[in-house]
């Protein structure tokens, strides 16, 4: 019967590779060349990663080395929700 099945959809993902991937990527941006002098940063507070930066296209640039390292991780990018960058102030 129908009525006794189900299906559960269970997202998880290793919260101690997500950390060191935001960890590398805070790295790479403050070592970077092209990310001198735009004071661009990324944190993780445990639920939500907020990643500043001094414009649009360089906030986009963070998240792409985050993937990267996401990626290299083993991390699905499956696992984040990336929204629409948003002017802060």
């Amino acid at each position: 019967m129908a009525g006794d099945s189900s299906f559960d959809v269970v997202s998880k993902y290793d919260a101690q590779e997500l950390e060191n991937a935001v960890n590398m990527t805070s790295k790479e941006i403050r070592n970077r060349y092209d990310f001198k002098g735009t004071d661009a940063s990324i944190e993780w507070t445990g639920e939500s990663i907020l990643m500043k930066a001094n414009s649009d296209l360089r906030v986009l640039a963070v998240l792409d080395v985050f993937q990267t390292k996401l990626v290299k991780r083993g991390v699905s990018l499956k696992s984040i929700e990336s929204g629409d960058p948003k002017q802060s102030g």
